[in-house]
């Protein structure tokens, strides 16, 4: 169904234009800094009525004069007359619409990057630039008044006159891209995107990598380090939380003061600097909301404690404890993710090689941190904090890219990289006896949405395909999860040809593995092709089918860094085992390799006899087939075998027709 905001977006989608949706308080519903031009049909499928849309001056080479018509301040409208009438400035040729109070906004076309400062222009007009934005002309506030589009065309926009500009101010010295609004200038009619929090965070980041950077001296990688400080300021410039134009001058303090841009040269510093916060800005952080930040020091400083503390009690005689059903109050389960993640409880993420388990999981833990949207399209409820555990994958070169390739909260989500002993010594982390260092730990900070283990089976003291062993070890986790109240993902493979079976029970190792897990979800990747599919095999606490399409894609990052993202597709219905037997080929593995040695003993004797420790070390080592699978793969030919002489091997031959 048509709405005039929709309309209004979509009309200026037409004209090329870059439009984002607005909060019926004029506030972004999200990053807008680096929003790209959309088609009129994207912008028609995704806007929402009652959106109000935002419309960045700065990335259209404008300026706009927001002159104020409010009861309770100066009239900027009478102000802007007097000053045009004074200077003898033309405004036939101006675009103009008038504001829902009355104000008025003149757009005008220029070059020079002015920001959000009104300079010396009256009292009662505001400036918007560089770095600022507007609700678009054809916008409807909720309560009916109107951005009016009185006069002028978007195609004859006259440029800023001289005596009008000599009011102004550009931005000097040090010229950064357009980023974000002025939020402490934000006024009228562009409010600030961020909140106090975000403003906090970011000068106090600012500050601690001018302190870093200041004190390196030669030999310690600054250029390196300067890069990093940069890109880390320019994600959260492109939040709106501070100034990139004030980063851009504080690093470049840093840079004086510590060699930097006497070595390298002033012109050279400046073009780091600037690349390197236009890296972060096309990386916009999330905004901060109110769960609390995880500290990852706080872990190991509790899990330090806990161990000092923890002393050896004697074994006391036990009783058996009863509940009566009476005393039991029933509670609904609650969800992460509406009926695939459940608060509270273990799921597996179960899947061959190459589907992307740890990348899946990486996509959820951006989705919790951030608030964002599950592939069904529904929101995560509240932004939580989540804690990795991984034995396979290094933090710095893969769990972190992955992570920044899905904008995932670097504040909300912490990396479990070992743990401290009461002397300070420090050693891996060990699912299998560490979980109540941790639990200790995540209780000192609260918050915890989410732990990943990756993979399950080093929680395992003992043997993994014996079901006492498996259960005996795993209690120690879901215990956990439920005393925590969050969700705890065990990223584990498929067992070996196990192919059309039973999706749940194709999990490697003992069937306890599915057996404790309150929710498996299995991927899957179809043969020849980048599809994968996502689905859930097993739930004991909502359906167990459907799942959706997905795709891994890389992504290039700041300093060559490569990494990969899920890219989700549609949705898929059906059992979990149907849904694999689509992608999945039909033949198990044994039966593939079965049919490979096939071929390759048919081409190999084709001519005649060959010695078998000839063609037994060409199928190893050239066509990946065992010797094993050789041999059986003789027997079902029917292919002879005969000594070549006394002190000679044997020779296979193709059996003889007749």
């Amino acid at each position: 169904m048509s709405s005039p905001n929709r309309d209004a977006a979509v009309a200026l989608a037409h004209q090329g234009f870059r439009i984002f949706p607005c909060n019926a308080d004029k506030t972004p519903k999200g990053p807008w800094a680096s929003i790209e031009p959309r088609s009129p049909f994207a912008i028609s499928g995704v806007w929402k009525a009652d959106d109000l849309p935002g419309f960045p001056i700065g990335k259209h080479g404008m300026i706009v004069i927001d002159c104020d018509c409010k009861p309770d301040g100066p009239d900027g409208v009478a102000a802007f007359d007097d000053l045009c009438s004074r200077e003898g400035i033309d405004r036939s040729e101006a675009f103009v619409v008038t504001t829902p109070s009355g104000g008025l906004h003149f757009y005008f076309r220029t070059e020079t990057p002015y920001g959000n400062s009104s300079g010396s222009l009256p009292p009662g007009i505001d400036v918007r630039g560089k770095g600022g934005y507007v609700i678009a002309p054809g916008a409807v506030l909720p309560d009916g008044r109107t951005y009016r589009h009185d006069h002028g065309s978007w195609d004859t926009i006259p440029a800023l006159p001289e005596a009008l500009a000599s009011y102004l101010k550009p931005k000097d010295g040090l010229t950064l891209p357009d980023a974000v609004a002025d939020a402490p200038e934000a006024t009228g009619e562009v409010l600030p995107i961020p909140t106090e929090r975000d403003r906090t965070y970011a000068e106090r980041a600012l500050e601690d990598e001018v302190t870093k950077l200041s004190a390196l001296g030669h030999g310690s990688r600054r250029n390196a380090a300067l890069n990093d400080a940069c890109f880390v300021m320019g994600t959260l410039a492109g939040n709106g939380s501070i100034d990139p134009q004030h980063v851009g001058e504080q690093l470049l303090r840093a840079s004086e003061i510590n060699g930097h841009a006497a070595k390298h040269g002033f012109d050279q510093t400046v073009a780091t600097i600037q690349s390197g916060i236009r890296a972060g800005l096309a990386k916009p952080r999330p905004l901060l909301s109110d769960a609390p930040d995880i500290p990852i020091d706080g872990l190991l400083n509790a899990a330090k404690v806990s161990n000092r503390d923890a002393a050896i009690k004697p074994s006391v005689k036990r009783s058996v404890s009863l509940l009566q059903g009476s005393e039991i109050q029933e509670t609904p389960i609650t969800w992460l993710w509406d009926g695939y993640l459940p608060q509270g409880k273990l799921t597996l993420l179960a899947g061959a090689g190459g589907t992307g388990k740890s990348t899946l999981a990486f996509s959820i833990t951006a989705t919790i941190t951030t608030a964002g949207l599950w592939p069904d399209g529904t929101r995560c409820n509240q932004a939580g904090n989540v804690l990795i555990w991984s034995s396979e994958d290094d933090p710095a070169d893969t769990i972190k890219p992955r992570l920044m390739a899905v904008n995932a909260d670097p504040t909300r989500y912490g990396i479990i990289s070992g743990t401290i002993d009461e002397h300070g010594i420090r050693d891996a982390f060990d699912a299998g006896r560490d979980m109540d260092s941790l639990r200790e730990a995540v209780k000192s900070i609260g918050g915890i949405k989410l732990l990943i283990i990756d993979p399950i089976v080093t929680a395992v003291t003992g043997d993994m395909h014996k079901a006492n062993d498996v259960r005996r070890s795993l209690q120690a986790i879901v215990d956990f999860a439920a005393e925590m109240n969050c969700a705890v993902i065990g990223i584990t493979h498929f067992a070996k040809n196990t192919g059309g079976r039973n999706s749940a029970e194709r999990v490697i190792g003992s069937q306890a593995f599915a057996a404790l897990a309150r929710m498996v979800l299995v991927a899957a990747k179809e043969e020849e092709s980048d599809r994968r599919v996502f689905t859930r095999a097993k739930s004991n606490n909502s359906v167990d089918t459907g799942g959706f399409a997905y795709t891994i894609e890389a992504l290039s990052l700041h300093r060559g860094i490569i990494a990969t993202r899920v890219v989700w597709g549609e949705a898929l219905e059906g059992s979990s085992r149907s849904i694999l037997a689509d992608v999945e080929s039909e033949e198990t593995e044994e039966s593939s390799q079965m049919s490979k040695a096939q071929s390759y003993l048919l081409e190999a004797l084709k001519h005649g006899p060959v010695p078998s420790k000839e063609l037994m070390e060409h199928a190893r080592e050239i066509h990946g087939i065992s010797p094993k699978t050789c041999r059986r793969a003789k027997d079902e030919l029917r292919i002879q075998a005969r000594k070549a002489g006394m002190t000679s091997g044997w020779l296979w031959q193709l059996p003889v027709s007749g």
